[in-house]
């Protein structure tokens, strides 16, 4: 790979500065690098790479990482992309803008996710006690239940609705049929939060049968469903004694406990 060290050296700059900084770890690698790869300069390369890098943006960062990925050929591509994971597991934390950093590499490289995945995961499991996840703040707000995305807790799925820059009104019709089902029944129900619905559901069933209400999220308006109804809503106004009573007859349905 002589003839591509200097794309290898942008690679792994960019690599190295997933986690916004270059510490001990990774200098040191740096060196070791260029030794295991028997490739004089690639050091001072990646150090040059780095040096400048505060003078590019991200989507220049992503560029320069992809214009370099294409210049190898493609028995070399996976063995980058090993050097690109040491790179980022060097200082024994792996964070979630790294895993990001890791997967984009993997595109760039052509490399596919799930061979990706279980390389990233091989490296982990070869430093298993050595390296902290970190993590935490992601695992906060979102847990995978049956391959489905759940949401912890309302503040967590407001979060993702304003990331995906759904409408404002429609977050307040959800925000809103979230605060009339606590204060209405309390922990006689919970809500579940997924990436496209909510569901309210009786702690107590009669039977197995326990959501009384979907409130799907539709990109012009929120529908709710309940007992064989459907009730589609714009803005907070429209969300009707109506529609509460029907929701809050098809609870006593089948719920243990009536309101």
């Amino acid at each position: 790979m002589k003839e591509n060290i200097n794309d290898l050296a942008s690679i792994l700059a960019v690599s190295i500065l997933a986690d916004g900084e270059v510490g001990d770890q990774e200098t040191k690698l740096i060196d070791d690098l260029e030794h295991d790869t028997e490739l004089p300069g690639l050091a001072s390369a990646i150090k040059q790479v780095v040096s400048m890098a505060h003078l590019f943006s991200d989507d220049q960062l992503t560029d320069l990482l992809f214009n370099s990925a294409s210049k190898f050929k493609a028995e070399d591509k996976p063995k980058v992309f090993e050097a690109s994971i040491s790179t980022i597991l060097a200082d024994g934390i792996i964070s979630e803008d790294e895993i990001s950093n890791i997967l984009t590499v993997a595109e760039a490289l052509e490399i596919p996710v799930e061979k990706a995945v279980a390389r990233l995961l091989f490296q982990v499991q070869e430093k298993e006690g050595d390296l902290v996840v970190d993590v935490e703040d992601v695992l906060e707000d979102f847990i995978i239940v049956g391959g489905k995305t759940r949401y912890t807790s309302w503040n967590s799925f407001e979060k993702m609705l304003i990331e995906s820059n759904y409408p404002t009104n429609l977050i307040e019709v959800l925000k809103s049929a979230q605060n009339w089902t606590e204060n209405t029944f309390q922990e006689n129900a919970t809500i579940n939060y997924t990436p496209n619905f909510m569901t309210l559901a009786c702690t107590n069933p009669v039977s197995r049968s326990k959501t009384f209400c979907f409130v799907r999220m539709k990109p012009n308006c929120i529908r709710f469903e309940y007992m064989g109804n459907v009730s589609d809503i714009t803005s907070v106004g429209d969300f009707s004694q109506t529609i509460k009573n029907g929701i809050t007859a098809y609870f006593n349905q089948l719920s243990i406990n009536k309101f």
